[in-house]
C-alpha cells in the first residue's frame, strides 16, 4: 500500500518518467546522453512543484530547450518555466502547441 500511495501522490512524475523511458533507447543510440540526463534533472524539478499533475509532458529536450507537450494555461505553464529553468542544463521552455505565440510574434506584438 505504501508504494501505491507514494506513486498516487507522484503520478505525474511516473508519466514523465515512462516518456523518458520511452525516448530513451533513441536519445542513447544518437549519443544524446547528455539530454536524456538532464531530462530526468527536469522531471525531479518538476516533481518538487507539481509532482501530481499530468498535464505538464515532457515531449522532448534539444540543446537545453525544453518542449512540453500541448497547450498548458498559462498558470501551469508559470510553475512548470520556474521549476525547469532551475535545471541547471535548461536554458529555455517551449510548447510544442501550434496556437501558443512564437517569440517573433511576441516581438512583432511589442512593436506596434
Amino acid at each position: 500500500m505504501a508504494v501505491a500511495g507514494w506513486l498516487w501522490q507522484h503520478r505525474g512524475s511516473v508519466v514523465r518518467g515512462a516518456d523518458l523511458a520511452r525516448r530513451l533507447p533513441q536519445l542513447v543510440g544518437t549519443g544524446r546522453t547528455r539530454d536524456a540526463v538532464t531530462e530526468a534533472k527536469a522531471i525531479v524539478a518538476l516533481d518538487s512543484e507539481v509532482p501530481t499533475s499530468t498535464d505538464i509532458r515532457i515531449s522532448g529536450l534539444d540543446d537545453g530547450a525544453v518542449t512540453l507537450r500541448g497547450d498548458l494555461p498559462v498558470d501551469t505553464l508559470d510553475v512548470a518555466r520556474h521549476a525547469l529553468l532551475s535545471v541547471s542544463d535548461v536554458l529555455d521552455v517551449r510548447t510544442d502547441a501550434a496556437d501558443n505565440p512564437t517569440v517573433d510574434d511576441a516581438l512583432s506584438a511589442a512593436t506596434r
